[in-house]
């Protein structure tokens, strides 16, 4: 006869190996797509990275400060409800516009906080693709300090 407390210790041992998702991957999108990392606009990036520029307002959550005093820690939370497999951020503010990309599959939660450097005032971008659509949000963040050597 088993105990209570074996029971609970296989039932939940059970649960937590099939929360974890038969296929882990990342993608080295600095090797596989070299030209979005030097690309100095953002279409160019987003071209590189999606193949296309073609996206559509909304379904993406972006939160980012209105005024900047430190363009060095810009703090940038992004989500969406969306189904989807890869979110970029962009900024037009550097000389390098592509910031950062994930890739996410079924079980990923599109949730993310990053801080992100702005040498001056620009705007933020971030697009996620979903079900063959790129759906994107921009905001102006004022940056006062410069954060690249300003």
């Amino acid at each position: 006869m088993i105990n209570r407390r074996n029971f609970l210790g296989l039932g939940l041992g059970a649960i937590a190996i099939a929360a974890i998702p038969g296929k882990l991957s990342a993608v080295d999108f600095r090797e596989t797509k070299p030209k979005a990392w030097t690309a100095t606009k953002v279409d160019e990036a987003v071209k590189e990275i999606f193949g296309t520029t073609a996206t559509v307002e909304g379904g993406v959550n972006l939160s980012a400060p209105d005024i900047a005093e430190n363009g060095a820690v810009i703090p940038v939370s992004f989500s969406t409800d969306l189904k989807a497999t890869k979110i970029a951020v962009f900024q037009d503010a550097n000389p390098e516009s592509a910031v950062a990309v994930f890739s996410l599959n079924e079980f990923s939660v599109a949730d993310y906080a990053i801080r992100i450097k702005m040498a001056k005032t620009g705007t933020v971008t971030v697009i996620a693709e979903a079900e063959g659509k790129l759906h994107s949000v921009s905001k102006l963040v004022k940056v006062t300090i410069g954060g690249c050597g300003g």
